[in-house]
């Protein structure tokens, strides 16, 4: 019975010189790490910008893909050397796009560096010069910090991919009015639906974000050519490999015949238009900007008013909107929501629901996300244009000019 148990730790005690200073180097890189984050991210300053744009804008949500191009400028600025990362505990740069009901008035915001805003706001004034850009104090701390309590409740989750990010969700650009041919607006139903709440509720979004190199595209180079039955191009040997290889053919050498690798021709011209619609989507998705993504929300309301079935409605039904069966979709992440089923469920809900808030009001992006071209952060994040007549939305009322030259002082 403790002979396998046995035998382990035979085997430990054989090695343990080098599986003990392996572990105890991953452990204290852990630690160290966490502590060194930790301290840089305390050293920097955060702001919250609020966003109001005109109420008669006629922009399509393309503007915003120029706004996150701007935005993706900031990859990999600050980290110059291993010293940067290992010692001062720099990391990436991050921004958290939020949308905010509060009782139906709904509010765009930004969360970021304060060194980042000079690009934030030239982005912006950019593509909106009629907008309004201001720093607000954080509505994270109009609730308390333990939900569920006597006075608030809540139910909420993070949104993941349902296939590899290389598939786009469904874009705006897929978004057409087939009578009028024109772009049906894709926040449309996010602001209608925030809209609808009564005083007591609130529903939180944020869609966080960083910039990422060009590394992730590799994936979707690969997926594109399966699906055609096309070979992928190879990676450039590294020089230990060739080194490797050199050694392997002295030591076996290879037949003196060499084998010719099976040229398999690409099958796009065999693909059914639904499939080389899916292929061209990868393709398109994969020339862009990319950002590591992960995206919460939260639907919070007085005790007595709190109605789940009606604010997870009205929070989930905008995700269904890019969603495709043949590319991709937005599901809920089963280890975030705030349910709990057989044992102990209500602790554990309060549990789960505790640790969301917390990550919500952190601003958290610890764990690795998925990855959104700039084309899928412009549907998801966008400011309503002229077509979406949701009242809710907080607006600049009024246009701001310079005085005229002659008025007398």
């Amino acid at each position: 019975m403790f002979e396998p148990f046995t035998s382990a730790f035979e085997i430990y005690r054989q090695i343990w010189w080098i599986i003990t200073p392996i572990f105890l180097w991953f452990a204290f890189k852990m630690v160290w790490m966490n502590y060194i984050w930790d301290k840089y991210g305390d050293e920097m300053n955060y702001i919250l910008l609020e966003i109001k744009v005109p109420r008669l804008i006629e922009k399509s949500p393309k503007i915003m893909e120029q706004i996150f191009n701007s935005l993706w400028s900031v990859e990999g600025i600050h980290i110059d050397t291993i010293f940067d990362e290992y010692v001062k505990g720099a990391f990436p740069y991050s921004y958290s796009l939020e949308v905010v009901s509060f009782e139906g008035e709904i509010h765009f915001y930004i969360y970021a560096s304060d060194d980042l805003r000079s690009n934030i706001e030239g982005a912006i004034y950019a593509q909106y010069p009629d907008a309004e850009i201001f720093e607000v104090e954080d509505y994270i701390n109009r609730v308390p910090n333990r939900i569920p309590n006597k006075e608030y409740d809540l139910w909420g989750t993070e949104m993941i991919l349902g296939k590899d990010d290389a598939y786009p969700i469904k874009t705006y650009s897929k978004m057409e009015d087939p009578i009028t041919k024109t772009i049906i607006d894709p926040i449309g139903t996010l602001v209608e639906n925030y809209g609808k709440l009564s005083e007591g509720e609130q529903i939180w979004m944020q869609v966080l974000v960083r910039p990422i190199n060009d590394d992730w595209k590799e994936g979707g180079i690969k997926l594109a050519a399966d699906l055609i039955g096309k070979k992928a191009k190879k990676k450039p040997k590294t020089i230990m490999k060739m080194l490797v290889e050199e050694f392997s053919s002295i030591a076996s050498p290879a037949p003196s015949e060499e084998k010719k690798e099976d040229d398999v021709p690409s099958l796009m011209l065999y693909l059914s238009p639904g499939e080389r619609e899916v292929v061209e989507a990868v393709e398109k998705n994969i020339s862009q900007k990319g950002f590591e993504t992960r995206i919460r929300w939260m639907y919070i309301a007085k005790s007595d008013i709190f109605f789940k079935p009606k604010g997870v409605g009205l929070a989930m039904s905008p995700f269904y909107l890019f969603s495709t069966l043949d590319l991709n979709t937005f599901k809920v992440d089963g280890r975030t929501k705030t349910s709990a089923y057989y044992v102990f469920t209500d602790s554990r809900k309060a549990y789960r629901k505790i640790r969301l808030l917390n990550k919500y009001k952190n601003r958290d992006f610890s764990e690795k996300g998925y990855v959104l071209s700039v084309e899928e952060l412009a549907t998801l994040y966008h400011f309503p244009s002229i077509e979406v007549k949701a009242p809710g939305v907080a607006h600049v009322e009024a246009k701001k000019v310079e005085p005229p030259p002659e008025l007398p002082i």
